[in-house]
């Protein structure tokens, strides 16, 4: 009994060796990674950093583009003006020529209620026509094309 005791023992140390082995072995593995990663990840950000560095000595400055544009924004106004001076007649006229024709198609709808209706008709009618005609095509093409494979399996079977 004693040595069976001793078998277990002997066994359970093995095992713990073992497995205090592999601990060791996976801890070491983590730190080895957790410094490369360190490592990887710092070179990164020192690669950034001058890499935004390098981006900010390209960047114009805002000051430049507003002397750019103020002189622009500037001498709008006079170019406005003319432009409205000479066209102000159209841009008035235009809004009530729009108005006046959308009241003038409005009014033709209303006075005309049969006219409208018949019309109506007659581009249902017309359209219903299309697609009977379209669908007929359908069918020959379809016909057609059976009728093309039939010959083509007569041909390959004699």
């Amino acid at each position: 009994m004693h040595e069976i005791q001793k078998r277990q023992a002997k066994k359970t140390s093995m095992l713990s060796a073992a497995f205090d082995n592999q601990k060791k072995a996976l801890y070491a593995s983590a730190r080895k990674q957790a410094k490369e990663m360190s490592r990887e990840g710092v070179a990164y950000l020192e690669n950034l950093k001058s890499t935004l560095l390098d981006m900010r000595k390209d960047e114009v400055p805002f000051k430049s583009y507003l002397n750019e544009v103020t002189p622009l924004w500037q001498n709008r106004e006079a170019p406005l003006s003319t432009l409205y001076d000479n066209y102000q007649s159209d841009m008035n006229d235009l809004f009530v020529r729009r108005s006046q024709a959308t009241n003038d198609a409005s009014g033709m709808i209303r006075a005309n209620p049969e006219r409208r209706e018949k019309s109506l008709r007659q581009h249902m009618a017309n359209a219903r026509k299309e697609l009977d005609r379209c669908h007929e095509k359908e069918i020959e093409s379809t016909d057609a094309s059976k009728l093309v494979k039939h010959y083509k399996a007569l041909l390959h079977t004699a």
